[in-house]
């Protein structure tokens, strides 16, 4: 994987703060994003100086609900498959509905992870003190990506997203889309699958059949 979701979080919340550090800290085997929640959240120190001048980024965290058993279909290779799914009610105020038989689930302070293997995931963060332009621009910078990318709608509430497509680097795709949730807040789901798998496909279907289960809670 060319960036962990570690480099490419820290890189996101710094950019929200105006005079952030990134503390040193070495980047971690790609394979290890799942072991452990802890080591997917970065750390950024602002300046004392700047403490005064950060954005607000409190928010009201819902309250906790239980997985909800939920079926999720797919299109596969000419057929509709369905998966025993659960709808997971996250605590960054979005529910989707995964496979547990498939995906294993990660959470983190800002965000969770939803990981098959090394390379194959789909992940969703949120972003307090960030728009969604300001996390677009960064996220073309950081990903060099080519292109301004697109508005669509996603979702089960059919919500407008901008979405980026990266260049494959090392034979993964990687693929983003932004919501905006607030002048201040934003949610950013990343698609990820390396395109060599032999079951890439499949994976790619099943990913984005979890995105059109998005719901903002």
């Amino acid at each position: 994987m060319r960036r962990t979701l570690l480099c490419t979080l820290c890189m996101l919340m710094c950019m929200a703060l105006s005079a952030c550090t990134a503390a040193p800290a070495a980047s971690p085997d790609p394979a290890s994003i799942g072991s452990s929640s802890q080591s997917l959240t970065g750390t950024c120190t602002p300046d004392p100086d700047e403490t005064d001048t950060l954005p607000d980024v409190s928010r009201d965290i819902p309250a906790y609900q239980p997985d909800v058993e939920t079926p999720l279909s797919y299109e596969y290779d000419g057929a509709v498959l369905t998966a025993n799914g659960l709808r997971h009610y996250s605590l960054q105020g979005y529910s989707i509905v995964y496979d547990p038989n498939l995906f294993t689930r990660q959470g983190w302070e800002n965000g969770d992870a939803y990981l098959i293997s090394e390379g194959n995931y789909l992940s969703v963060n949120r972003l307090n003190g960030m728009d969604a332009v300001t996390l677009r621009q960064g996220l073309i910078l950081q990903e060099e990506i080519p292109d301004l990318g697109q508005q669509v709608q996603v979702g089960s509430g059919t919500y407008t997203a901008h979405t980026l497509v990266v260049s494959p680097q090392d034979g993964i795709y990687r693929q983003f889309w932004i919501l905006e949730l607030g002048p201040n807040s934003s949610l950013l789901v990343e698609q990820s699958y390396v395109m060599e798998d032999p079951n890439a496909t499949q994976y790619q279907a099943i990913q984005k059949a979890m995105l059109d289960t998005l719901t903002l809670e």
